[in-house]
């Protein structure tokens, strides 16, 4: 994580230049598989406050703290309902828990500022503020909005820079405008968070229980929907009766490599997975792999390299010489500074086996031709997407 500040939004920075330098430290981005989102510390232990969104349904994932230390954490504890989940760094991480404010309500009009950070990018400061404010429901504290996007899981601090919220997608709150997004006030995750209030040591052996938003039953991830209610889980998709028989493909050619389908979804008809060429390999590949609207179709990408800085006349002539060497659905292919591997392949008569061997025959492609051109050509090997999905 690298120390320069993008400023974005109105207003005088000046005067939260020294609030949000104590905070910055605070600010942690999170790896979950191939998720990845903002987190800050929010207990004395290195507890940390997170969108369980935003993670996905991980058990181990990867912390980035600004000063540039990277640390293991492990999910402990989830709210399904208001999307907050907490992690456990494996070790004390050393910098000061962000402080909330104790009448943590939110007020129409209020200055906020939004610190945000991903795996890989500079901190960032968006200024806002609180635009709309929901009802109270039994006397819980109200979900508010602030009238700029921000990342899931960002801490939302007042003016004396103390956390009033936490950036998320809570069930059955309205869909905010674009432009804005939703906030969770600090109070209304205080008791999930008193849970974490424990020594580092007591909180490694746990892991979270996921309960229904409506019912409050326990559920497996595995599941659409829950058992005890029948109501579509936060995590999954409006089902498809056209695409059910393919989408049980997937999801059984995703269970061959070791990987459940619903953790690893990120659209309605989209996957994103992380996947090592062989099992010693020090970085794992992305994956996306999406079906098309009629369920007929199998696309399949990774990343390779970046563009080289230099020799693209060579470079460009000895990718087409991969693509006619290539055989099969296998295809090199060159978008914007990034070239990726792909496939796309029918899915009728496509079995779940079918599915994994392409999905480990462009791994391995991919980790073979990223060898290849970063020794030749000195071109940078990316593991990840350059374009969000």
């Amino acid at each position: 994580m690298t120390s320069q500040l993008a400023a974005h939004g109105d207003g005088d920075l000046a005067l939260l230049h020294e609030r949000v330098a104590r905070a910055r430290r605070s600010v942690v981005a999170i790896r979950a598989g191939a998720l990845v989102t903002t987190g800050w510390v929010a207990l004395g232990n290195g507890v940390v406050v997170a969108s369980r969104r935003g993670l996905g349904y991980p058990t181990e994932v990867a912390l980035a703290f600004e000063d540039g230390r990277g640390m293991a954490g492990r999910v402990i504890a989830a709210d399904v309902g208001r999307d907050v989940a907490l992690v456990a760094p494996a070790d004390p991480p050393g910098v000061a828990a962000l402080a909330a404010r104790a009448a943590a309500e939110p007020r129409l009009g209020e200055r906020a500022a939004v610190l945000s950070c991903l795996p890989g990018q500079s901190l960032r400061l968006a200024v806002a503020r609180v635009c709309h404010v929901a009802r109270k429901v039994d006397g819980q504290l109200p979900v508010f909005e602030l009238d700029v996007a921000a990342p899931l899981g960002a801490p939302v601090l007042d003016p004396e820079g103390r956390v009033i919220g936490v950036v998320a997608a809570p069930s059955g709150a309205a869909g905010e405008l674009a432009g804005h997004c939703v906030v969770v006030p600090a109070g209304a995750f205080q008791p999930l968070l008193a849970l974490g209030d424990r020594p580092l040591a007591e909180l490694r052996d746990r892991a979270p229980v996921y309960r229904c938003p409506a019912c409050e039953e326990p559920f497996d991830v595995e599941c659409d929907r829950c058992l005890g209610c029948g109501r579509l889980l936060p995590h999954a998709y409006p089902p498809c009766p056209a695409r059910a028989g393919v989408e049980r493909v997937i999801r059984q050619g995703l269970s061959t490599l070791g990987l459940i389908a619903n953790r690893v979804r990120v659209g309605p008809r989209a996957w994103r997975i992380a996947q090592r060429p062989y099992p010693t390999a020090e970085a794992a590949t992305q994956v996306d792999i999406e079906i098309d609207e009629a369920g007929r179709l199998l696309t399949l990408r990774a990343p390779v390299v970046g563009l080289p800085a230099a020799n693209h006349e060579p470079f460009y002539r000895f990718l087409l010489t991969m693509n006619d060497q290539t055989t099969g659905e296998f295809r090199v292919s060159l978008t914007g500074d990034e070239v990726s591997a792909s496939c796309v392949a029918s899915l009728e008569g496509c079995a779940d086996h079918d599915v994994a061997l392409l999905i480990d025959g462009l791994v391995q492609m991919a980790d073979e031709y990223r060898r290849t051109l970063a020794e030749t050509f000195d071109a940078a090997p990316r593991f990840e997407s350059a374009a969000g999905r």
